[in-house]
């Protein structure tokens, strides 16, 4: 027979004196915390679940299905909001475990405040997502890179394996077969290290040493080829091959020493032609505009009373735009593309350097053809003079900068000196990268020393 609600029994609450009786001194203690623990608005300890949300196939009625992912986020005021967002279509992800690898990285943002030890399975893939959504450099030309490694090679290698399935030697292995130069896979293992490091950050990795940081690339600070530097008599023959603006570009990178993304750059305002200084404030990087490479590279470079009346001169052609830019396309209003004038323009004027086997045309002489090129404005140089051509065939616009390295070292400039005008955050880069002294100095240098040798031997015969 069931009870009346009014008759029903009630357990009656242990009172303070029971547990003073039992737990001594501690019994009021032990009392309200098993108080709080019972009220819905004060809890003895939050309890820290991990979430891993909910993830469904959602029809559409225009266009192929997707795949939703539904999860709770928590406001400033500490209350839960459920959100949804769309993961991508059943064409991008094929099956739900395709899906589920695309939200890893969503989830450990949301679970950035729980033990992640829950989860017990992080891989390489989420830290991957995650890194590139929170950490990814804001400099264009250095995220692209980043972003381009990640995609092409870390990810599809290492993307399944989890964090403490990643070893050193694995890694290591794994460059070596890599067919790219070392400075390439030094690239791409330093990404490596550094998410990595941010997975610590995150309390996803609990090593105490990153293992990427035991990995070796042989060679990795070296390069395939020593890049080439001209002599004067060499620049002036490419000067003398180039039309404007090119021919201004080209002597603004070798006498300042400036990377060509600062001198696309370039506007009239930089220039401070009373006290003769140029500011290099930014870059000009696949048709953005952005910070210089470093904080190095930001500063007040000199310029000299010849270069100014170049780019004085240049002033008056330069198509006008509202930026104030030096060298700005006439139709676009906006900086000329490097890489294509040096495809287009340097690297032939470097061929040049050597005759033509084919049409004898000699050096400092383009190429003779029978028939005007499509566009009427450039002529051609014949592939057997490229092939003839050697190393000029790969002049560049970096191939400045180190000419201009090796020239300082010619003028005796002290070392500091030479790494404030080149701009290097190290001096080692200055040293090792950029120095190479050239033929004529190294011979100079050398019959000193053998003269002080041999001179005391001839003196006592």
């Amino acid at each position: 027979m069931d009870r009346p609600r009014s008759c029903k029994l009630r357990r009656k609450p242990a009172s303070n004196l029971s547990f003073r009786v039992i737990f001594g001194q501690d019994g009021d203690t032990l009392m309200t915390a098993i108080c709080a623990g019972k009220s819905r608005k004060e809890t003895l300890m939050e309890r820290a679940c991990y979430q891993f949300g909910s993830l469904t196939k959602k029809k559409r009625a225009k266009g192929r299905d997707t795949w939703e992912f539904r999860y709770y986020e928590s406001t400033e005021t500490g209350e839960r909001r459920r959100k949804s967002c769309i993961i991508g279509s059943v064409e991008k992800y094929p099956t739900k475990t395709h899906a589920q690898k695309a939200v890893e990285a969503l989830l450990l943002k949301l679970n950035s405040d729980t033990p992640q030890q829950r989860m017990g399975t992080v891989t390489f893939s989420a830290v991957c997502d995650r890194y590139l959504d929170e950490e990814l450099p804001e400099r264009y030309s250095t995220s692209r890179s980043y972003r381009s490694n990640i995609k092409n090679y870390i990810k599809p290698r290492w993307g399944d394996y989890l964090l403490d399935r990643i070893r050193p030697m694995a890694v290591e292995d794994w460059l070596k077969k890599l067919p790219m130069a070392p400075k390439s896979k030094t690239h791409i293992r330093s990404v490596m290290h550094v998410m990595f490091e941010c997975a610590t950050r995150w309390e996803l990795f609990t090593d105490k040493r990153n293992p990427i940081a035991l990995v070796r690339v042989k060679g990795g600070s070296k390069r395939r080829h020593r890049p080439p530097t001209l002599t004067v008599d060499e620049f002036e023959t490419i000067v003398a091959l180039l039309k404007e603006p090119y021919r201004t570009m080209v002597y603004i990178a070798q006498c300042l020493g400036l990377r060509v993304s600062e001198i696309a750059a370039l506007q009239w305002d930089d220039f401070d032609f009373e006290k003769n200084q140029l500011l290099v404030q930014r870059s000009f990087v696949s048709g953005r505009v952005d910070d210089v490479k470093t904080e190095y590279s930001q500063d007040y470079v000199p310029l000299h009373p010849s270069l100014s009346e170049i780019v004085l001169e240049w002033s008056k052609e330069a198509a006008p735009t509202e930026e104030g830019w030096v060298f700005a396309n006439p139709i676009t209003k906006k900086p000329y593309f490097p890489t294509e004038i040096q495809k287009r323009h340097i690297r032939p004027a470097g061929c040049c350097l050597v005759a033509c086997p084919e049409c004898g045309a000699g050096i400092g002489v383009w190429c003779k053809q029978d028939r005007p090129t499509p566009n009427g404005k450039r002529l051609l140089i014949h592939e057997e003079r490229q092939a003839a051509a050697g190393k000029y065939a790969t002049l560049g616009w970096h191939t400045f900068r180190h000419t201009y390295r090796s020239w300082l070292d010619e003028t005796g400039a002290p070392m500091k000196v030479q790494q404030e005008l080149m701009r290097h955050a190290s001096i080692q880069t200055t040293m090792n990268v950029y120095g190479q002294a050239m033929t004529s100095s190294k011979r100079d240098a050398n019959s000193k020393v053998v003269e002080m040798v041999l001179k005391p031997i001839a003196a006592s015969a």
